[in-house]
């Protein structure tokens, strides 16, 4: 190799070995300030391959109408829509609202509603939006009320028919003088009524999300495991 050649050869390493031991350059201010930064990291995104957001994939999902907004409630059961054609009460804390509502009827409360909600309900369906009173659902024989908040004490008094969903917590004397139907409560209970497990309750009592009652007896492994005798007064 002539000469000259090793000459560059010997040099060009004896440059990187003088690079090696300098000591690293520390930024200049206006190489941090944040604009400065701000420009730097969308040059280096600009030559990324672009990765995918998962958040963003679910909200297009959602837009689409391919997947649900909303996750399971947290009993298992799903969000109820509230019906189209419902009628709309936004007056905060009506009394018996939708009292002796027949089969197809629905009623939308956009706020809280009074004591007996659905008072002698024999069909349709209560949509609250918000909590409910005294006596919700008392002496319904059929129909729906759904709540999304809290319910005040006896829900479900001598109901015999019919669906009770509390998203929320109820009060004291839960289910006194239940005799059928189903009283659902996702949240905690003041307190059952010694009269929800008599063996003349025929209906369903589920709470935080297993079923403690059923049919004239207790069920397991739901009565022990949340310790039901301890919520009766």
């Amino acid at each position: 190799m002539p000469q000259e050649n090793l000459n560059k050869i010997w040099n060009a390493g004896k440059y990187f070995e003088q690079k090696a031991e300098q000591p690293t350059k520390e930024p200049t201010p206006d190489e941090t300030k944040p604009s400065n930064v701000k420009r730097k990291i969308s040059v280096v995104k600009a030559f990324m391959p672009q990765q995918e957001d998962p958040f963003r994939k679910k909200v297009e999902a959602v837009l689409k109408g391919i997947e649900p907004a909303s996750a399971p409630a947290t009993a298992g059961k799903e969000e109820k829509p509230v019906p189209a054609d419902a009628e709309l009460i936004v007056r905060k804390g009506q009394h018996e609202i939708g009292k002796n509502l027949a089969a197809g009827k629905s009623i939308y409360v956009k706020g809280n509603a009074g004591r007996s909600t659905g008072d002698s309900m024999s069909g349709g369906e209560i949509h609250v939006e918000g909590n409910a009173g005294w006596r919700t659902g008392d002496f319904m024989s059929g129909g729906e009320i759904y709540i999304t908040g809290n319910v005040k004490n006896e829900a479900g008094y001598s109901m015999s028919g019919g669906e009770m969903y509390v998203k929320g917590n109820a009060g004291r004397w839960t289910g006194d003088q239940m005799s059928g139907g189903i009283l659902r409560v996702d949240g905690d209970v003041s307190s059952f009524d010694k009269s929800a497990f008599s063996p003349d309750n025929k209906g369903t009592i589920i709470w935080k999300g297993e079923t403690i009652w059923e049919n004239g007896k207790k069920e397991e492994p739901g009565w022990t495991n949340l310790k039901v005798e301890e919520k009766i007064a």
